[in-house]
């Protein structure tokens, strides 16, 4: 079951990024301009089994406050779109589509035993907390403890319901303005 999720990942990864491309080709020749310098943001974080890897993203921050707080990067943040170069990650093989998302070393350098167990699975791009009310306040306990719940009943059908409720939700992002 675990080869078919990598094979799933891989597919619908390379899938993304041949339909993003054209987006992401945009995304980064604006970005480039806004910011004036690398339009990617590299950070580490801590995977499956506590391997560190560095995560990449669309660079949303920025010194110039004028360029931090435009509509456009507000845009680009709020409808995830800063997190499409993580499909690389994916590909890479030190991330999923589905699984819990990566935190960074000092987080994890804080985890309590029970919370450890969110490290056995690869980090994903989208996680069970798609399938919660968007309206909803959620509690960092409360992400750790569906995390594991995500880890003890992981299936390929979970995966599948929580890519629909994430396509959904983006759809709806994008298209709400």
């Amino acid at each position: 079951m675990l080869k078919a999720k990598y094979l799933i990942d891989i597919v619908l990864s390379i899938i993304a990024l041949i339909v993003a491309l054209p987006l992401m080709l945009l995304l980064t020749l604006i970005l480039w301009i806004l910011h004036g310098k690398c339009p990617f943001f590299a950070q580490q974080r801590v995977g499956k089994n506590q391997k560190p890897f560095t995560i990449i993203k669309f660079k949303t921050e920025s010194g110039k406050r004028t360029c931090q707080n435009s509509s456009f990067i507000r845009f680009v943040r709020e409808s995830h779109l800063d997190e499409l170069p993580q499909f690389f990650n994916i590909i890479q093989g030190s991330m999923s589509i589905v699984g819990p998302r990566p935190h960074i070393p000092e987080h994890v350098q804080n985890y309590e035993e029970w919370q450890k167990k969110r490290l056995s699975v690869n980090p994903g791009l989208t996680c069970l907390r798609q399938l919660k009310s968007p309206r909803k306040k959620i509690l960092y306990n409360e992400l750790i403890e569906d995390d594991i719940w995500y880890v003890e009943n992981w299936s390929l059908g979970l995966d599948f319901k929580i890519m629909a409720k994430t396509l959904v939700a983006f759809m709806g992002l994008l298209f709400k303005r």
